[in-house]
Order: C-alpha cells, then sequence, then structure tokens
C-alpha cells in the first residue's frame, strides 16, 4: 500500500510539475537561473523526481562532440528528458540546459515545445531571424537563436549546407540547448562573493602583491605578481548558505574567523593571530636580532668593566 501510494504522489508531481516547464530565454528554467543557481538548487527543485548525478561533454552548438571539450558536473532527470550542466571553473553553476524527449514546456509564453511533435516550421514561425546552420559532424541541422539552438537530425540525402529551412520544415526537433545570457564581467578587485544569495551587497576585494619579495626573479612569461584576498570576506555554499568570514591582509587570514555548517549555523570560530607574525616576520626577525645585538654589546661592557 505504501509503494502503490508514493507512485501515485510520484505520478501526480510528474504530471503536475512536468506539463509546465516554463522557459525564459538565456533567465531561467523552472526556478533555475543560468549562472546562479547551482546544482544544490537543482536538487531542491526537483526533489521529487528521480535524479541521476552524471558527467556530460561541454560542446558548443550540439550535443555530440568529441572529449576535447571535457566534461561537466550534471544532473538528469531521465523522466522529464532534462540534464542541467555546469560551468567547467566551479563545477556548480548551472550554464547550460539541454532538453530530450519527453520533454515539453512553453519558451517566452509564445512556442509550446513538445519535441513529441514541434516541426521547424513552428520555430521558424515565432523565430523568423533564426539561423539554419549545421554541426561539423554532419549529424544534425542546427537552428541558431541568441541563449537557445534547435537541434534535428540530419539525413544522409541531405543538400549540402547551406540550405533553405523550407527543405526540412516538416522535420522534428530533436533536442534543444539551453544557455543563460553574458553577465558583465566584474572588476578584479572587487566582486560578490560566489554563490551569494541574491541579498548579499557584499563585495570580496583582491589586491596586487608582488609574489615573492624584491627578491623574485621572473623567468619567461611568467607574471612577478598575483591578486591575493584583501579585507573583510565572506564565501558561501553552494547552496548559498554562508560557509566563512573574516579578515584578511594581502592574503593572509588575520583575526577572529567565523566557520559555518552547511545550514548557515555558526559552528566554530578560530584565532588566526599567527598571520601577524607571517605578514610581519621580517620586521619582528629583525627586531630580535637588533635586540639581542644590543644585550650582548651591554654584557660585553660589564664583562670589560668588571675586568678593569
Amino acid at each position: 500500500m505504501k509503494n502503490f501510494l508514493n507512485f501515485i504522489l510520484f505520478f501526480l508531481a510528474t504530471y503536475c510539475f512536468g506539463q509546465n516547464h516554463s522557459i525564459e530565454i538565456g533567465e531561467n528554467f523552472d526556478n533555475i537561473e543560468f549562472g546562479y543557481s547551482t546544482l544544490s538548487d537543482v536538487r531542491s527543485e526537483y526533489q521529487n523526481f528521480e535524479l541521476n548525478e552524471t558527467k556530460t561533454l561541454n560542446c558548443p552548438h550540439t550535443d555530440d562532440c568529441d572529449s576535447s571539450y571535457g566534461f561537466n558536473s550534471s544532473i538528469e532527470i531521465p523522466s522529464n528528458g532534462i540534464i542541467f550542466q555546469t560551468d567547467y571553473k566551479t563545477e556548480q553553476l548551472i550554464e547550460k540546459i539541454l532538453l530530450y524527449k519527453p520533454f515539453n514546456g512553453e519558451l517566452n509564453n509564445s512556442l509550446k515545445i513538445d519535441l513529441d511533435s514541434t516541426t521547424v516550421k513552428e520555430v521558424f514561425e515565432k523565430f523568423p531571424n533564426s539561423k539554419l546552420t549545421s554541426t561539423n559532424r554532419k549529424k544534425y541541422w542546427i537552428i541558431k537563436n541568441e541563449n537557445i539552438t534547435f537541434l534535428v537530425n540530419r539525413f544522409d540525402n541531405d543538400n549540402e549546407y547551406p540550405i533553405e529551412p523550407t527543405e526540412i520544415y516538416n522535420r522534428k526537433i530533436h533536442s534543444i540547448i539551453l544557455t543563460g545570457k553574458r553577465k558583465p564581467v566584474e572588476s578584479n578587485d572587487c566582486k560578490k562573493p560566489l554563490f551569494a544569495p541574491k541579498t548579499e551587497s557584499h563585495k570580496n576585494c583582491l589586491v596586487k602583491q608582488h609574489k615573492g619579495g624584491i627578491y623574485y626573479i621572473s623567468w619567461g612569461d611568467e607574471p612577478t605578481h598575483e591578486y591575493v584576498k584583501n579585507g573583510f570576506w565572506k564565501e558561501f555554499y553552494p547552496n548559498h548558505k554562508i560557509k566563512e568570514q573574516g579578515n584578511y591582509i594581502k592574503g593572509v587570514k588575520v583575526g577572529t574567523f567565523e566557520y559555518f555548517d552547511q545550514n548557515g549555523e555558526l559552528s566554530n570560530t578560530k584565532s588566526h593571530f599567527s598571520g601577524y607574525f607571517k605578514l610581519h616576520k621580517w620586521k619582528i626577525i629583525f627586531g630580535v636580532i637588533l635586540i639581542l645585538i644590543i644585550i650582548l654589546r651591554i654584557k660585553k661592557k660589564k664583562t670589560t668593566a668588571n675586568t678593569v
């Protein structure tokens, strides 16, 4: 009986939630926002579905490429034909979404997508300025728009590229690739913390520092400087909860740092007063040597005086 009820709940969730996918080109998909949402957000949004943690090839314009493009961490929802793919740097931020059969939903509140029936003609009617091209591997025809790509199967007897869209008007869309809009590049000096919630206004700052003091020698094209953490820093978990916070001086932790668990609850505090020594070690060492020299001189004077 329990298994039967679980099946009914799963069916209802799939039917009610799975039949109303909302897509806003370049912005979001079912509350999953490009460049902000993470794998953690996907797990939360689709917690009632069977999820497969996987790796998928990061192909630029298709879903079929060689391994030279690399594999990115992804989550697949097989019952709905959805794959959420992350960026290669963080392996957490959602950068691309791939849609396959039996996916269906609505694009920009205008084009209803059903990969069992949506045709090339319907796509061009809604997006008349689309560019029709092909892949180097000649597996798909590509209908390219800003932040969205429709893939259509290419047959062996098709004419060579270029062709007119009318030649494949009646073919069904095989799959869809969604990408986010490019966000303006922030300054190298100060950036909003990675994974930070939208309400967070704090920015973490970097400072340019010579790699090895005055004695560092650069060989070839190796840069002599690097950017290091400086000032008050906050770091966050992929679920947008605070992870740690504290003060840096030229890449060194100083003072008291607070550390939090993945629920954002304070779990530990730690003092990094040794950071002050690391920052000023040469001054301290020089000072100690100077004091020793003074002490030795005083002792020498006393010894000389006693001898006389």
